[in-house]
């Protein structure tokens, strides 16, 4: 009856350590479904820090738009009433202009 014994001792150690890697298993998927979960939040969170950014760089882009018109239109005014005052002490509009190009230049 020995070796009926031994396979029963065998058996049982078998069962023994069957169930503790069907915890181990359990366990491990649990952590897994975690994982899924803490993934899925992180992917929705890049989601909306994306959307936040778009929202953001298109506001940049309508306040640039909105400065380079306005900049545009002073210079415009600058440039007209460079010429009223051009005009009002008798200097022609090219030698106006060309004493300004010989500043910059």
């Amino acid at each position: 009856m020995q070796p009926l014994e031994k396979i029963e001792q065998l058996i049982d150690s078998l069962c023994e350590k069957f169930a503790a890697i069907r915890e181990e298993n359990e366990r491990l998927y649990k952590q897994i479904e975690t994982f899924k979960g803490q993934l899925q939040e992180k992917d929705l969170e890049i989601i909306r820090l994306k959307k936040d950014q778009q929202r953001q760089m298109e506001t940049l882009e309508r306040e640039l738009m909105r400065l380079k018109k306005e900049r545009s239109e002073y210079e415009d005014k600058l440039s007209k009433l460079h010429q009223k005052l051009s005009a009002s002490l008798g200097v022609s509009t090219e030698e106006s202009k060309r004493n300004n190009e010989e500043k910059q230049g």
